[in-house]
């Protein structure tokens, strides 16, 4: 009989802590942790072709939580829309009114990039109305 006893007092705890281990979850990062790394001015290289020009963009937080919006990428006066996953950013495929034309006209982008430690790095092309495309890199530090 205490055997008995004993055997269910075990088998009790072993069932509890098998429930308290198997509802335990790896835990996920936090996009809005992601995102706080990213947010800020860099000061870049932007190279398309064979031209390359210092710039200057800032990254300022989107909507969700792991949504930013790259202020001045390619043109100055113009805002990117981008995802951020890890240390990892996507810009998807988005139009954008190129500000110094008067006529409204549009180029469309999309590219990547990351981040490690403070040095950004961002691949992305642009294709215009005409279907002529700048494929570019744009490379520094958050200041």
């Amino acid at each position: 009989m205490k055997t008995l006893h004993i055997f269910r007092s075990i088998l009790a705890c072993l069932m509890i802590g098998l429930a308290l281990f198997s509802s335990c979850k790896k835990h996920d990062p936090d996009p809005e942790v992601d995102r706080e790394k990213f947010l800020g001015s860099y000061e870049l290289v932007e190279t398309c072709g064979d031209e390359s020009l210092e710039v200057g963009l800032f990254i300022a937080p989107g909507i969700d939580n792991n949504a930013i919006e790259i202020e001045d990428l390619y043109l100055p006066l113009t805002t990117i829309k981008a995802t951020i996953s890890g240390n990892t950013l996507t810009i998807p495929s988005q139009e954008v009114i190129d500000p110094f034309e008067e006529d409204g006209s549009t180029f469309t982008i999309i590219g990547d990039g990351v981040l490690t430690d403070n040095k950004l790095t961002i691949h992305y092309k642009v294709t215009f109305d005409d279907s002529s495309i700048d494929e570019c890199t744009a490379t520094g530090n958050k200041q």
